[in-house]
């Protein structure tokens, strides 16, 4: 559940961009209510857009559509120092405000894929995605019709009051496809899932989800999520508990 209260609860926030990364630590700082102990940050590097980065190459297409040029590869290493950096401080920040542990890694790897395969050991996953519209749309739940135990409803609606916005629950028995269609439809400000219970259990489903959603997605349940068998990127378990 996502009772609020005290605890021990561990959040991975990750993210491919300074952009996409301070999305998500604004949907992180609302958390604050909710027994988060431990947030761990993950910069990871594209692959993909490494790969694209090569010479003959004068454009591709960005995450969001956009027609871009393509930057040089040791333009985009240092494009991504930068916006490690500046992820990394704002984590920091965000860490001391709240008395929180915190970690922080940059790494290659699927900015989807990975970082699902990488969330098995932390209670919940936050992917960072900086949010289509100007205006802060609503927080869209994919939650039980009645209210049921996997907290989506509760965090949905304390999202949306923290952010002055409304709230949109789509029932998770939904066809999954008519899920799709309705988030994307909509201009939202941040989307809630739970691996544990809901339609979106792997890495494909989340990245489909977070596609058509094009703002923060936030898994709980995320040690649900399956593992990666050809999984490379090592990402650090979360620190151990205080004692007492």
């Amino acid at each position: 559940m996502a009772a609020r209260g005290t605890g021990h609860r561990r959040i991975l926030v990750g993210a491919g961009s300074y952009a996409d990364a301070r999305a998500a630590l604004a949907i992180l700082e609302r958390l604050a209510g909710f027994g988060i102990s431990d947030i761990g940050g993950v910069f990871l590097e594209d692959r993909g857009m490494m790969e694209a980065a090569a010479p003959g190459l004068c454009a591709l297409v960005s995450p969001r559509g956009a027609l871009r040029g393509v930057p040089s590869r040791h333009g985009l290493r240092r494009m991504w120092q930068s916006d490690a950096r500046a992820f990394r401080e704002q984590l920091m920040q965000l860490a001391a405000r709240q008395s929180l542990r915190w970690s922080f890694e940059r790494l290659p790897g699927d900015p989807v894929a990975d970082l699902c395969g990488a969330a098995q050991s932390w209670d919940w996953l936050l992917i960072g995605h900086l949010p289509a519209g100007r205006h802060a749309g609503k927080v869209v739940g994919i939650a039980h019709e009645d209210g049921g135990p996997d907290g989506v409803a509760e965090l949905t609606g304390v999202l949306a009051q923290s952010l002055r916005t409304g709230v949109e629950l789509i029932p998770d028995t939904t066809p999954e496809v008519d899920i799709l269609s309705r988030v994307g439809r909509l201009h939202a400000a941040a989307v809630v899932v739970d691996a544990a219970t809901g339609p979106f259990r792997t890495s494909g489903q989340i990245r489909a989800l977070l596609d058509v959603a094009r703002c923060p997605v936030l898994v709980l349940g995320a040690g649900r999520l399956p593992g990666l068998v050809e999984h490379s990127t090592q990402i650090p378990q979360p620190p151990d508990p205080a004692p007492g």
